[in-house]
């Protein structure tokens, strides 16, 4: 039943959207309603855990937001493919999973008879996918005038942010750093907001000096400061030298990266090529993981969650 609503109000969508450009090409012919909603915004992704890790998500939030209808939006098209065709990962591979894209979700929920959207990014630091929900963000203001729409800041954003984050991660592996270096996988970008990782370093090493933040791209990896590399060459540098390692991503989930460009076996001979567990135990160091995602910390999700008051209250 889901599935044939949502078909019908894709129709109903295309049918609007012809209308409007029949009579204003400016303007949507479209009677707004007067609904309020939430709409969660992430990357997605095809691997199991993290289904758990956006239930984790959905739960906090409809615990914050009593009696708001909540919805999602997955930016990432390749992620939404495999999982409507049913190639997701491990149990999931034969599993359909239909899924919207964040302009697909604000579409049928105008159709539903909502106006006033507060979107959350449940992305690590505002880089290029929170500027395209942005730029997605003012083309549905501007088809459907009178929408109004909120929108709270990704997880790195602020300065008290990162300090913020710091101070959780630092607690959250207190044990772990204890035993030897804590390194952390980010993603990356050749955005600006790249430059958010190595302050998050900054702050977690405050706390102890033996957290590293790297990343599996952007301009950090490229200048050889952020890549697995680079994290070799400064735990070359410690005295003694660790025998311990720990591997965490620091992403929202642990997804694709985590499990290959982090943890993966890939039998690869060449270092590039290799997962950053094969290159630390190359070095000879032993590597423990931890497989969660930042949505699994409720303390993180609290400083999204924040993010979306902040924006319902701004």
């Amino acid at each position: 039943m889901k599935k044939i609503n949502r078909t019908v109000a894709y129709f109903l969508m295309a049918l609007a959207g012809f209308t409007a450009c029949s009579d204003d090409d400016e303007n949507s012919s479209v009677v707004l309603g007067d609904k309020e909603g939430i709409v969660l915004v992430t990357f997605g992704s095809s691997y199991e855990a993290p289904q758990q890790t956006f239930t984790n998500v959905d739960t906090k939030a409809k615990t914050a937001f009593p009696g708001e209808e909540i919805r999602w939006g997955y930016t990432s098209d390749i992620i939404l493919n495999k999982l409507r065709q049913g190639n997701g990962e491990g149990s999931l591979n034969g599993v359909i999973i239909d899924r919207d894209t964040p302009e697909e979700c604000f579409e049928v929920m105008v159709q539903e008879g909502y106006s006033k959207f507060t979107i959350q990014s449940l992305h690590v630091i505002p880089g290029e996918e929170f500027d395209e929900l942005q730029e997605a963000v003012e083309d549905l203001e501007t088809k459907y005038r009178g929408v109004e729409c909120l929108v709270g800041n990704p997880l790195l954003t602020s300065d008290a942010d990162i300090k913020q984050v710091a101070e959780i991660m630092a607690d959250k592996f207190k044990e772990a750093v204890a035993e030897g270096p804590v390194c952390f996988m980010g993603h990356g970008t050749p955005h600006t907001a790249d430059a958010q990782y190595l302050k998050l370093q900054t702050e977690l090493q405050e706390i102890n000096p033996n957290f590293f933040v790297g990343t599996v791209e952007g301009i950090g990896f490229e200048d050889g400061t952020t890549s697995i590399g680079g994290i070799i060459n400064e735990l070359a540098t410690l005295s003694p030298k660790p025998t311990k390692v720990t591997i965490s991503p620091m992403m929202s989930i642990a997804g694709d990266h985590a499990n290959n460009d982090m943890n993966g076996n890939t039998g690869e001979t060449d270092p590039e090529e290799q997962s950053w567990r094969e290159r630390l135990e190359a070095e000879g160091y032993q590597v423990t993981d931890v497989m969660k995602g930042l949505g699994d910390y409720d303390e993180i999700v609290a400083i999204w969650m924040q993010h979306l008051s902040d924006a319902m209250n701004d």
